[in-house]
């Protein structure tokens, strides 16, 4: 029957060390000397037994299970190499084999759990043993061959302890502090279990193997392999369970196992092995690794696509503020989820995808990233430039300076201009401007920015006077549709260009001039007009004077009449002058005079 062995007691090597006692207590070896040196022995093994129980205590507080961890600390490595059950082994003794000895023994082999002690002796005639069918030897002995390790024979003692020489009576040498006997496993086997907490996920990859019969109790170190590359170690303590099969010597039935979440597996197609040996002395290189018929294939999600309202236009997003849903076009395995990065930085606030984005004046194209997510990594993600265009609010349209509504046109020395101002935080991208006077436009605008606005502005000098409509029109450039008009109505005040008329018989004198003059003859009868033409608004005649005959304005024609009597030859060589004026007070050519040649009939 089978008998299930717990971890916590490693009854093998209590019963070595008891049996190493025992047979020391019964006066094996060479008297007081063997005596002493069984005592420093079993002191030391005491100490080492008590420091390993210590740090058996240390793991189980830790960790809470000695079954798992007691492997991990063991007693100090002998100096020789483990021996394979039912094969042959040679031990070697440093010994002076060139000194000449003064006794017939030239060399011995002890072993300590022997009570008789020696096991083989060499003299100058050669080397005899009581087991001559196990051990043998070179004449110098400083050698020891067993022919067949085992720990069944010879029956008086066990070969599991240690081995000693002497040369020419001297004092005893180790050569073996310990010899490990192992028998390597067999039937090893590995298999690979893919642990899902729901259906079409993967949270972890459990690798159990096991071997039906080992001796000592196995060890395990695990290696994976991504897409056939190189192996690497993986680095967590195994579970392990023993059960001492029945029979002697004992053997052992092993099984280890180990679990890797998916988080430390990346992308690709795994495959498991294991090493599973005795736990000897660098038993690891003693068997061939066991390789798991089952592989685990994970994926990452696949690429992530986003679909947005509204949709864009031209890359602009109509209005400030969108909303923007990311999905994934195959969930991986493991299974993968959603998540909206803003530059490098993970965006927490966002619930199924759903990713709102507003226009932020400081940051006015914003970059996301959507990303497929899983525990073994990231998959292809699809980036996100928000950018927003919009048209809120009335724009400003004003003249300057001081924003009058009236000018007067007279030297030209004044700068007439019309803005047109949007502020900033009302329309994105930068708009374009427009000016236009009675539907005719303007040619000669100039855009710029200053501080919170967008500004435009034009140079508004009319040829002639009048109310002039003056209309600014603005209009995002991503959506035309998106366009504001405003006109202002300004008036500009200009004086005539000309000065005034002053007409009589036909003729038509104009302006202040020496050579302005007609002959008349005595007794002429008729009207002398002056009129002032041109100007906005038009201009006034004030006064028209010839000699003491006086006509006054008050429209922009003035008539003087000459009745019978009225021109007469005194008045000879009189001038004649016609003044008018204009609300500007810029009217500087407001004067035409005339001088009369009056001559007999």
């Amino acid at each position: 029957m089978e008998e299930e062995e717990e971890e916590e007691e490693d009854e093998e090597t209590s019963r070595r060390r008891g049996r190493r006692r025992r047979m020391r207590g019964a006066g094996g070896g060479d008297g007081e000397e063997d005596e002493k040196e069984g005592k420093e022995e079993e002191g030391k093994e005491e100490g080492n037994q008590e420091q390993n129980e210590g740090r058996r205590r240390v793991c189980s507080s830790n960790y809470g299970s000695t079954a798992t961890f007691k492997y991990i600390f063991s007693l100090a490595r002998p100096a020789c190499s483990p021996a394979e059950e039912g094969e042959q082994t040679t031990l070697s003794c440093t010994v002076n084999t060139a000194k000449t000895c003064n006794t017939d023994i030239k060399s011995e082999w002890f072993v300590d759990s022997y009570t008789s002690g020696r096991i083989l002796g060499c003299t100058n005639a050669g080397c005899g043993s009581f087991f001559r069918d196990i051990f043998s030897s070179t004449d110098s002995g400083s050698t020891l061959t067993i022919s067949k390790v085992s720990r069944t024979v010879p029956t008086q003692f066990s070969m599991e302890t240690r081995w000693t020489c002497k040369y020419c009576s001297g004092p005893n040498v180790t050569a073996c502090s310990m010899l490990e006997i192992y028998a390597k496993p067999e039937n090893p086997s590995c298999t690979v279990r893919e642990n899902t907490a729901v259906p079409n996920d993967i949270e972890s990859v459990t690798v159990s193997c096991s071997t039906t019969k080992v001796y000592p109790r196995a060890k395990c170190s695990f290696e994976r392999k991504t897409n056939g590359g190189a192996s690497v170690t993986i680095n967590k303590f195994p579970t392990y369970t023993h059960t001492e099969l029945t029979g002697t010597p004992v053997y052992y039935r092993s099984e280890c196992s180990v679990d890797i979440p998916v988080a430390e597996l990346a992308e690709g197609t795994h495959s498991f092995r294991a090493f599973i040996y005795p736990d000897v002395t660098d038993g690891m290189d003693l068997v061939a690794a066991t390789t798991a018929s089952t592989t685990v294939t994970l994926t990452l999600p696949g690429a992530s696509s986003y679909t947005c309202s509204p949709e864009m236009i031209q890359g602009y997003f109509n209005g400030k503020s969108a909303i923007c849903i990311c999905s994934l076009t195959s969930d991986g395995y493991p299974k993968g989820q959603v998540q909206w990065y803003r530059g490098s930085q993970f965006v927490p606030w966002v619930s199924g995808g759903v990713l709102n984005v507003t226009f932020d004046r400081d940051t006015p194209e914003q970059v996301y990233t959507c990303k497929g997510v899983s525990a073994t990594g990231k998959g292809l993600n699809t980036t996100l430039t928000a950018k927003f265009a919009f048209f809120e609010q009335d724009i400003e349209v004003f003249s300057s300076p001081n924003n009058n509504s009236m000018f007067d046109l007279c030297d030209g020395s004044n700068q007439i201009t019309a803005v047109c101002a949007v502020l900033k935080g009302n329309v994105y991208p930068a708009p374009t401007f427009s000016f236009s006077r009675t539907n005719m436009p303007f040619d000669n605008s100039q855009e710029r920015q200053d501080g919170s606005y967008y500004l435009s502005q034009v140079d508004l000098r009319p040829d002639v006077g009048g109310i002039h409509q003056v209309i600014c029109t603005v209009t995002n450039t991503i959506i035309l549709s998106k366009m504001q008009r405003k006109e202002i109505s300004l008036t500009f005040r200009k004086p005539p260009p000309l000065p005034p008329k002053i007409t009589i018989r036909g003729e038509t004198y104009q302006g202040v001039n020496a050579l302005n003059r007609i002959t008349l003859a005595a007794g002429y009868t008729g009207d002398m007009t002056c009129r002032v033409e041109g100007g906005y608004p038009k201009a006034l005649t004030t006064q028209l004077t010839c000699g003491s005959m006086t006509a006054s304005g008050g429209e922009n024609v003035t008539t003087l009449t000459f009745q019978p009597g009225h021109l007469t030859k005194d008045i000879d060589g009189t001038e004649c002058r016609c003044t008018s004026q204009h609300v500007t007070g810029c009217y500087n050519n407001k004067e035409t005079n005339l001088s009369l040649d009056v001559t007999c009939k």
